[in-house]
């Protein structure tokens, strides 16, 4: 079978020519690296648990309580006195079934640099006709994967968001309006919530753990800048959480053989006022400085989108900036996120009447087509808070 940049493979009969993908390719979709690496390192500190449905038309997440206050005194004789109950908890979430269709025509190269890729006569309209078109296709394939991963980010975030409702109504969105009405087309047509609209939703109702306001004065509205003092936001942030998820920020969660720690996520205004706040203090008081950064006073190891503060990682949280961008919104937002918490859910890889388990790519071989590329894949997302006890949350989300 010929190859193709990428990992992607050429097969070829009568109905025409399609376009094989390794699966791999088709997981990196749902595994984050086609994501634009859009808040990637909260995934690589666990936050995320990526569940496959199979052939469930529902997800589900089960947790079990801790059962407190075992031990009694020694009982005399064979007396036998059982303490303690344990609870397994099961969140039912919905799932929704979503699809993409697309198509490209050589053409759209015609008249460029690009054209000379192509073969010569009828071949022109061939991406398969020359080693420069087969790898012009499959540089379209990637990007075309690449934005297949980005909706899918934007809908297990965001999908059913009152904001975008209003947005739409009021007219406040930032993108132009055919993009727009792809945009609502996306994120209004199921009946599942994203994660922060889950979590939004949550705040709206009073919730205890996600009630608290980062008040207007402690804003640069203007500016989009958090003002206010972002130590006491992280120690009320810590203060509002359960005792479960205080103690997980003590010690840690015991995952898989891996301990890990909470995360603050936090939005760019408030990552940024963080960071100034760090650097106004590196420079008196560096066992300090060590000391609130790590909680210990051993050399501080950060990446570009990670600071640190009382021994957990404090993340930019790439989502709310995304939509902000798109409908208009002004989102501030700080939350301590326990690992495992956030639920993405998804079929894709149970599909596996195709190679690559969903896109599907063919050329047609009809002459009416002029060698164009059909593309289409359907899957079934959805996306759940497993235990809403182990987030902390403040947040004031303002629009024009």
């Amino acid at each position: 079978m010929p190859q193709l940049e990428g990992g992607f493979g050429l097969t070829s009969d009568a109905a025409g020519r399609r376009v094989t993908v390794e699966t791999q390719a088709s997981l990196n979709i749902f595994d984050n690296v086609t994501v634009l690496q859009t808040d990637r390192w909260a995934r690589e500190l666990g936050l995320y648990a990526d569940v496959e449905l199979g052939q469930e038309l529902e997800g589900r997440f089960a947790s079990f309580s801790t059962p407190k206050h075992l031990l009694s005194s020694r009982k005399m004789g064979c007396a036998w006195h059982p303490k303690g109950e344990m609870r397994m908890n099961v969140d039912t979430f919905p799932t929704c079934p979503v699809e993409f269709d697309g198509e490209q025509c050589v053409d759209t190269f015609f008249g460029t640099c690009f054209e000379r890729f192509f073969g010569t006569g009828n071949d022109v309209t061939d991406f398969t006709s020359t080693e420069q078109g087969q790898t012009l296709l499959a540089m379209m394939l990637e990007k075309i994967y690449q934005g297949l991963g980005n909706s899918f980010f934007d809908l297990y975030n965001f999908a059913s968001h009152p904001l975008i409702t209003q947005a739409n109504a009021e007219a406040f969105y930032r993108v132009s309006i055919g993009e727009w009405e792809d945009y609502t087309d996306q994120m209004l047509s199921g009946k599942c919530g994203g994660l922060i609209t889950q979590l939004d939703a949550l705040a709206a109702k009073g919730e205890r753990y996600y009630d608290m306001v980062i008040p207007e004065t402690d804003l640069d509205i203007a500016k989009n800048k958090y003002t206010g003092d972002v130590i006491q936001l992280f120690e009320d942030l810590q203060e509002q959480a359960s005792p479960e998820l205080q103690a997980a920020m003590d010690t840690g969660v015991y995952i898989n053989g891996v301990t890990r720690m909470p995360v603050l996520l936090v939005t760019n205004d408030i990552f940024k006022a963080y960071k100034k706040w760090i650097t106004s203090k590196a420079g008196t008081n560096e066992m300090a400085y060590r000391y609130t950064i790590e909680n210990t006073d051993g050399t501080t190891r950060l990446a570009k989108n990670i600071l640190e503060w009382d021994g957990i990682p404090v993340v930019r949280w790439d989502a709310p900036s995304r939509f902000d961008a798109i409908t208009g919104a002004q989102s501030h937002r700080a939350a301590i996120v326990a690992p495992q918490v956030f639920g993405v859910l998804h079929d894709v890889r149970d599909l596996k009447q195709w190679d690559g388990q969903n896109l599907i790519v063919e050329q047609s071989k009809r002459v009416q087509d002029k060698g164009k590329i059909f593309m289409t894949t359907r899957y079934r997302w959805g996306a759940g808070i497993a235990n809403t006890d182990f987030i902390s949350m403040a947040s004031n989300i303002l629009h024009p």
